[in-house]
């Protein structure tokens, strides 16, 4: 079964690739004076953090991820006649939430052929409920909603699970190469995609949120990012036949060096 194959991306120059809510609730009191009453003002909205599904302006559809930390990962692409979502590249940065809405200035847009393209994201939102907005590369804009994902399919506010993800993995890399991966139960793994090797770490994020921590090393050529080190997320989610999806994305320190891996078993 194929899960990529290239194609037109985000704006039509992308190689296509065959990827919650927590509520942050703070309120603040206030105390009167002179005859000791009191009033609350209301509780300001909670930040945007959750995981989102939508459509996109350009025919695309979305899984968006706002962590904790105000990080977002982004997969976009098409969900196919077998359920599968093909990826066609991802979207990773670096935001805040503001009363409703939220911004990354200095997102990054990773497509197939390798190429990261610098954009900025807005949206509005509604804690657990909402997030609509736009994104911004040069000239190029594409709007996007999103919603809450159902949670037999994703659930953000559950704990990781290794175990769910241990074992052999047959993916395909952001780049379309087959790719072999296997995790062991302490989350330690190694791979091979078209001769390349690589290895790193697999674990739960320390939130207690439903995403895992990745952390990546090639060996040499013929690694196209040969000695690169790279970091990043993995969500694992149930699809309608009853297989499991692993979506892997991954970002260098500088933010130039990108990789992503999805398959399904």
């Amino acid at each position: 079964m194929e899960f990529f194959k290239k194609g037109s991306g985000m704006y039509g120059k992308k190689a296509a690739f065959s990827t919650l809510a927590i509520l942050l609730l703070a309120l603040e009191g206030c105390g009167g004076g002179g005859g000791g009453g009191s009033s609350a003002s209301a509780p300001p909205p909670a930040s945007a953090e959750g995981a989102y599904f939508g459509t996109m302006s350009d025919g695309r559809q979305h899984y968006s991820l706002v962590l904790e930390n105000g990080q977002i990962y982004t997969l976009y692409g098409n969900t196919g006649s077998n359920n599968v979502f093909a990826v066609s590249g991802f979207l990773q940065g670096n935001g805040s939430s503001n009363n409703g809405s939220f911004s990354a200035t200095d997102v990054k847009d990773a497509s197939a052929s390798g190429s990261v393209t610098a954009g900025a994201l807005s949206a509005s939102y509604v804690a657990g409920s909402s997030f609509n907005g736009s994104l911004t590369e040069g000239t190029s804009v594409v709007s996007f909603t999103g919603a809450p994902i159902g949670g037999a399919i994703y659930n953000y506010n559950t704990a990781a699970n290794l175990a769910g993800v241990t074992g052999n993995w047959s993916l395909s890399s952001l780049r379309g190469f087959p790719t072999t991966l296997n995790i062991a139960a302490a989350g330690t793994f190694s791979g091979i995609s078209s001769g390349c090797l690589f290895s790193g770490t697999i674990k739960p994020r320390s939130s207690g949120k439903n995403i895992l921590d990745v952390s990546l090393t090639y060996g040499a050529s013929p690694c196209i990012l040969a000695g690169a080190s790279l970091n990043g997320i993995a969500i694992s989610y149930a699809l309608p036949n009853g297989q499991q999806e692993l979506a892997i994305a991954l970002i260098d320190q500088t933010r130039t060096g990108t990789s992503a891996f999805v398959g399904v078993r």
